[in-house]
């Protein structure tokens, strides 16, 4: 009887010790766990929402941190940026917050000239032109983003007008199919 409460002793102090060691473990759940302070310093911003990423709790909180770190970086313009964002891109990858495909979708809309939308398009150019009213808006919104990253975030004109006269060839090129197709058919 005795080495029974003695068991029994050692038993409720294993499971008070793994009870307040489990909840050592448990991860922050605070609102303000995964904030970001209000700095405009670029490069800290950028190393803070680094640092929010490893905690998978704050991975949901990505979406906001990309707009706070366009708009600090719109705030400090320069040829730096892109490499911090293309930096961030990679490691949120590989963190799993975002896919690959996800990853050069934003980086592409941002800062290549050519366009996102159209260097996704896997169909043939007459099944593509079917949805070309869609493919407009999205290559227009794009055109915005690349504006915001190239005029905004790098200070590059040069590279946004090398985007502009992509999306004008584009529809040069649309207007040709469209032709093209129409005669086929």
């Amino acid at each position: 009887m005795r080495n029974q409460r003695k068991l029994y002793g050692s038993l409720l102090a294993a499971i008070g010790l793994l009870a307040a060691g489990g909840c050592a473990q448990q991860p922050r759940t605070d609102a303000g766990h995964c904030q970001l302070s209000a700095t405009n310093n670029v490069e800290r911003l950028f190393l803070e929402v680094s640092e929010k990423l490893e905690d998978p709790l704050c991975h949901y909180s990505y979406p906001d941190y990309r707009q706070q770190l366009v708009a600090a970086a719109k705030g400090s313009p320069g040829a730096e940026n892109e490499a911090r964002f293309a930096a961030l891109l990679r490691e949120s990858i590989d963190l799993g917050v975002i896919s690959t495909r996800q990853g050069q979708e934003v980086f592409s809309q941002y800062f290549d000239p050519e366009f996102y939308a159209v260097k996704s398009e896997p169909r043939s150019s007459c099944t593509s032109l079917r949805e070309r009213s869609e493919l407009e808006v999205a290559m227009r919104r794009e055109l915005e983003y690349k504006r915001e990253g190239m005029l905004e975030i790098l200070g590059d004109e040069e590279r946004f007008r090398q985007a502009q006269h992509y999306f004008q060839d584009l529809n040069l090129v649309f207007d040709a199919v469209d032709a093209a197709c129409t005669r086929s058919t």
